[in-house]
């Protein structure tokens, strides 16, 4: 659970009772904690200044709370958006937790594929 940071530190709290992460922007409120679906960045969490994007009241604050994935997890969590798309559209469930659940499944399989790989090239 490290973080990206884009500049000079806050004065920021992880709430340990939350079970949402917790930071405070340098306008002394709390930075709502976001998932982008970017290209560039999908599914990569995030703190902001809540004032965002007026440039009047925005106090600039950002910090990444993911570190950056590699480009095969972007690319199926890019694959996944027309999917997390339909289901919002839809109404059924909570389309992150879907998507994420795809993916997490997705990930157990590539690791248990990379593990037998490995045995049988070991073998």
């Amino acid at each position: 659970m490290s973080s990206r940071s884009t500049g000079s530190s806050s004065q920021s709290d992880v709430s340990k009772v939350r079970k949402v992460p917790f930071r405070r922007c340098y306008c002394g409120l709390s930075a709502p904690f976001s998932r982008p679906w970017s290209d560039k960045n999908p599914g990569i969490r995030f703190f902001g200044c809540q004032y965002w994007p007026d440039t009047k009241e925005d106090c600039g604050f950002f910090e990444w709370y993911d570190d950056e994935v590699n480009e095969w997890y972007k690319e199926v969590l890019n694959k996944l958006k027309p999917k997390k798309k339909s289901l919002k559209s839809e109404g059924t469930g909570s389309p992150e937790a879907s998507v994420l659940n795809i993916v997490r499944v997705m990930i157990g399989l590539f690791v248990i594929f990379m593990i037998m790989v490995l045995v049988v090239v070991q073998g």
